[in-house]
């Protein structure tokens, strides 16, 4: 799919403002954030949209500005920035738009690095891969919830002849536009959950390309009676639940992140439309019914990356409940979805090609919308569980 820049004038590349520098779009600002902040969030940016224009390229930009360091405990080497600014470099990522498994890898970090002693040589090496870039982690399928329940799809038994485990299931979509070095595979057993690591390529795990219809490249994952030695299982049973509990809040934060980048992504895209296009003798930005309609849009995208600011500050200072997150992407679930459709329709037919931007957005929005549940199923969550 193509990349487009459009800066604050709503012209495709270029756009300048006063004294010839671009004019930031307001809904990608926050008046709140700290000069600190907001530098590092243009770092952030600057690196996608000069490196990023390639799912290779974004990854390598995300390397190249400490993305994983940032996530890391300081035990581990890290910068432990906390989840504000992991959920700032998830909308950035978002926003430009390429396919890469930035929530999956942030997922497997964080339970990678809680291993703890148990794990240490192993959890070592693979942070070492991780930190990089030789190694991007997919989970294929979706997130666990909030709550940390992981959703049907992928099953493992036990293996007695080896002490390892059987996988057995279909687990996606997941990004895909950075190939995965490993999967972080996420099962329901008899024993309870269980989270294991499959190195690709390997014997019995098909990694299937699934149709791409602009939005990027989309894989899943076919388990065929996978025999895993038990080296490769991090967590199962009540560990592996006290995990995923933990990092079930943070995966729907970034999650939640992800989707605000897209929906400016979608929504950027709009406002260069009807800037630049013209009815009845006058750019359709002059037509009081798109006028008012994309600024309803837009207020919904603000009410969103405020509600996830939020979420990711009281997420940094443990106050973030179950219920509170999963009303959070579910929220953002459905702002996304409703927003990237009437970006498609203000586009008219050109909003139908498949490698322009905005329908892009809306095929991505499609499935990544879901990855840690239906909305309709995390309200429920949202208004059953404290």
């Amino acid at each position: 799919m193509t990349r487009q820049t459009v800066h604050g004038n709503g012209t495709d590349g270029g756009g300048t403002g006063r004294g010839g520098t671009a004019t930031p779009e307001r809904w990608r600002e926050r008046e709140d954030e700290d000069s600190l902040f907001r530098q590092l969030r243009l770092t952030v940016r600057q690196g996608m949209e000069v490196d990023g224009t390639t799912p290779a390229g974004a990854w390598e930009a995300l390397t190249q500005v400490g993305a994983w360091e940032f996530a890391l405990p300081i035990e581990k080497d890290g910068l432990d920035l906390g989840q504000a600014v992991l959920a700032m470099v998830c909308e950035e990522a978002g926003n430009a738009m390429q396919p890469v498994p930035l929530p999956d890898t942030l997922l497997a970090l964080d339970l990678i690095s809680g291993l703890g002693p148990v794990g240490s040589d192993t959890a070592d090496g693979l942070l070492d891969r991780v930190r990089t870039g030789e190694l991007p982690l997919a989970v294929p399928g979706r997130l666990p919830d909030p709550r940390g329940t992981l959703p049907p799809g992928i099953t493992w038994k036990p293996d007695g002849d080896t002490g390892g485990i059987v996988l057995t299931g279909t687990g996606g979509p997941f990004a895909a536009g950075v190939g995965a070095g490993a999967l972080l595979v996420l099962a329901g057993g008899p024993d309870g959950p269980c989270v294991a690591l499959v190195e690709l390529p390997a014997a019995d795990v098909l990694v299937r390309p699934l149709r791409d219809h602009g939005g990027g490249a989309v894989s899943g994952a076919v388990f065929d009676g996978t025999r895993l030695p038990a080296g490769a299982v991090l967590l199962r049973g009540l560990a592996a639940e006290r995990a995923l509990a933990r990092v079930g809040l943070r995966a729907a934060v970034h999650q939640a992140s992800l989707l605000a980048g897209i929906t400016a992504a979608a929504l950027t895209a709009v406002v260069s439309r009807i800037r630049g296009r013209q009815q009845f003798g006058q750019a359709l930005v002059k037509h009081q019914g798109p006028r008012l309609r994309v600024a309803g849009l837009l207020a919904r995208l603000d009410a969103v990356r405020w509600a996830v600011g939020d979420a990711a500050r009281d997420l940094d200072e443990g106050r973030l409940t179950p219920g509170e997150a999963a009303g959070l992407i579910a929220l953002t679930a459905e702002t996304t979805l409703d927003v990237t459709r009437d970006a498609v329709h203000l586009h008219g037919a050109s909003g139908l090609v498949r490698d322009a931007l905005v329908a892009g957005c809306y095929r991505r929005a499609a499935w990544e919308a879901l990855r840690c549940g239906r909305p309709a199923q995390l309200w429920d969550t949202a208004a059953h569980t404290p």
